[in-house]
């Protein structure tokens, strides 16, 4: 299967597992949570109908696919038995059987590959996110124990740990919400640099910190127009690896030392990427993806992705 991130695809891939090894005579609740890989608190299946409801919303936004209100309408039936019956303590046998007999798993791989087709986003496998994990607690650490001023030093903690929380929350919110966390952490940085002290800006741990946030946004967010003209190859094919982000890191880094701002190491290091990743095609030799990115606008309207 195409590994995709959108709340659809992780909805279907999270019942169709609970269909297949929930005991059909234990509490859904438990369930649930197991298979979203979050603790048996009661308070924890909120995020399952965060994750219901965002399905619903990007199912809502498909466009130009025929009879698509039939689709709607059983994602919509869906939500309502899960609103209607107390999902914590009704057996998973109630959930189970609706989901099989109206052919509930069919329907969301259908609207996961129609999001997809006109929603592309790169998806990234639990080594890439538990390595990206470990590298930004170490910068979190390292932030602590610095000398950097108590005003930056509260900026960085902040947006680091919106990032890690984006990688914990992955299996809810996949590759948007760590593109959001990422993107707020590059935008303030452009919006807060001119105002910072010489000592900070020059700060060997400082240049780490805007080289990993520049860097891990230039990987996971390439411009739509690029994700689009490489569909289906990039998700078909295209698997991200840690090694060739933190290899184009150091790249990055340079740059940033070698630039003033942040906007101009980013039209430098635009393209770095793009040498590095590779398509794998099973039985072929390996092939590089097609170079093209356009600059990305970094603007105080990206605030409104707080």
């Amino acid at each position: 299967m195409m590994q995709q991130s959108n709340a659809l695809r992780r909805l279907e891939e999270m019942l169709t597992e609970a269909v297949s090894n929930g005991d059909r005579n234990q509490a859904s609740g438990p369930i649930l949570l197991k298979v979203m890989k979050l603790s048996n608190q009661p308070q924890n299946i909120v995020d399952f109908y965060e994750l219901l409801n965002k399905a619903e919303e990007e199912a809502r936004t498909i466009r130009n696919k025929a009879n698509i209100n039939r689709y709607l309408q059983t994602i919509e039936e869906l939500h309502h038995v899960f609103i209607v019956n107390h999902v914590w303590n009704t057996k998973w046998e109630t959930f189970a059987t609706y989901i099989k007999d109206k052919g509930v798993l069919n329907t969301l791989d259908a609207l996961a590959y129609f999001f997809n087709d006109q929603n592309p986003a790169i998806f990234l496998e639990q080594d890439f996110l538990d390595k990206l994990k470990s590298e930004f607690s170490s910068l979190l650490e390292r932030i602590f124990e610095s000398d950097l001023s108590k005003e930056l030093k509260r900026f960085l903690i902040e947006r680091i740990e919106d990032i890690l929380k984006a990688i914990r929350r992955y299996y809810i919110d996949g590759t948007e919400g760590l593109e959001k966390a990422t993107k707020l952490l590059v935008s303030d940085l452009v919006m807060a640099e001119h105002s910072l002290k010489d000592n900070d800006k020059n700060n060997p741990l400082y240049k780490r910190v805007k080289a990993w946030g520049l860097s891990l946004l230039i990987y996971i967010a390439p411009s739509p127009y690029d994700i689009i003209g490489a569909v289906p190859d990039i998700h078909d094919f295209w698997v991200p690896k840690f090694e060739e982000l933190a290899t184009g890191h150091k790249k990055v880094e340079q740059i940033i030392c070698e630039t003033s701002t942040i906007q101009e190491a980013f039209e430098k290091a635009s393209n770095i990427f793009e040498k590095q990743q590779q398509k794998r095609i099973a039985g072929r030799d390996l092939k590089a993806l097609p170079a093209s990115k356009e600059d990305l606008e970094l603007t105080t309207d990206d605030n409104s992705d707080r």
